[in-house]
């Protein structure tokens, strides 16, 4: 292989593939003369293919299952108008973090953490200062915090989604407390920090990315006040009032009842948090409609939250205008295998 990432939105009839991926699924059929064969869903952050394995399936798809990395070889075959992988080796790759492979930020987690620390280091009220300094500085949490998504689907689906949307919505609550001096600057910060502490509990990386049980059982708003309560009673002389002011916060700012709110925002700072969540939120599935665009021309596919079609049309209306570069090739090269595994050649379409 050359020596960048075989990535699978990129391959291209005829292409030899030796790579690491996310195995999606697995099955094992029967031809119509007997013979089993795996037909396997392969993924990585590019997207998903479908592949074949003809020879020898039981034996090689035995030792795997949906979420493990696993080394392939093959070639890239146009079967029915559609891209599929025709395999001819396939194991397993323990040793690689299936997660790697799930959509990611485009940001870095250092770049994302500074954001966050930078909004964090200008809280001046001391005591919700040290509240923040047990969840920031706890080494576990700050893993947690750093990997899960923001939501399963409806925005920020992906690693390290928690982190850009929490760094964004504090973003934004810094601006909207120097626009309103009747806001509590310190109270809202704390609060768009910790509104969604919940979701490190409630989503699993998996992958796939999915609710974890206490996430169906109980959902993030619950989990995040548990959370919360958990950390002030270690804090000696917390005052009450402030903690139910911070608790309202994470208790509300869904908004509504509709939305998994069990109140509504009922002081300032409740409800300027739950504007500038709603529309960090609102934004990037915006975003994400326009980046899809896998809708009709200049739209996007209805949207069935912001329940729309997206205007994904040049704002400028320029139609020359330049597109940026392609992001450079990432250098990646597959973990060793099964000794003399990879060294067959690549097989036909099959018996079908």
């Amino acid at each position: 292989m050359s020596g960048g990432r075989q990535d699978l939105a990129a391959l291209s009839e005829g292409q030899a593939v030796d790579e690491v991926y996310l195995l999606a699924r697995k099955q094992v059929f029967t031809t119509k003369g007997g013979k089993p064969y795996g037909a396997l869903r392969l993924a990585d952050q590019s997207g998903e293919v479908e592949a074949k394995l003809w020879e020898q399936a039981e034996e090689l798809l035995g030792p795997v299952a949906p979420g493990m990395a696993v080394r392939v070889a093959g070639r890239v075959q146009v079967y029915n108008g559609q891209t599929q992988l025709v395999l001819t080796a396939l194991c397993a790759q323990p040793q690689v973090d299936p997660s790697q492979f799930l959509p990611a930020s485009p940001h870095t987690a250092a770049e994302l953490w500074e954001r966050l620390e930078t909004t964090r280091a200008g809280v001046r009220e001391p005591h919700i200062k040290r509240l923040l300094k047990v969840f920031f500085e706890d080494p576990e949490f700050r893993r947690a915090f750093e990997r899960a998504p923001a939501a399963k689907a409806a925005h920020h689906a992906y690693v390290r989604g928690l982190l850009e949307h929490t760094a964004s919505v504090a973003g934004l609550a810094l601006l909207v407390a120097g626009h309103y001096p009747h806001l509590d600057r310190d109270l809202l910060l704390a609060g768009a920090l910790l509104h969604d502490i919940g979701k490190t509990e409630e989503l699993v990386l998996g992958p796939p990315l999915d609710y974890s049980d206490a996430g169906r059982l109980e959902g993030h708003v619950v989990l995040g006040v548990r959370m919360l309560d958990a950390r002030l009673t270690r804090l000696k002389g917390f005052p009450p009032a402030l903690a139910g002011q911070l608790r309202h916060m994470l208790i509300s700012h869904h908004g509504t009842e509709e939305f998994g709110s069990p109140q509504k925002p009922k002081t300032a700072e409740a409800l300027a948090l739950h504007q500038v969540d709603d529309l960090d939120a609102k934004t990037a599935m915006v975003r994400e409609a326009i980046a899809a665009g896998n809708g009709e021309a200049r739209w996007s596919s209805f949207h069935r939250l912001l329940e729309r079609h997206i205007y994904t049309g040049p704002i400028a209306w320029d139609q020359d205008a330049p597109q940026p570069a392609d992001e450079p090739e990432r250098a990646a090269q597959p973990t060793a295998c099964l000794p003399g595994l990879f060294d067959r050649a690549p097989g036909g379409q099959g018996e079908g």
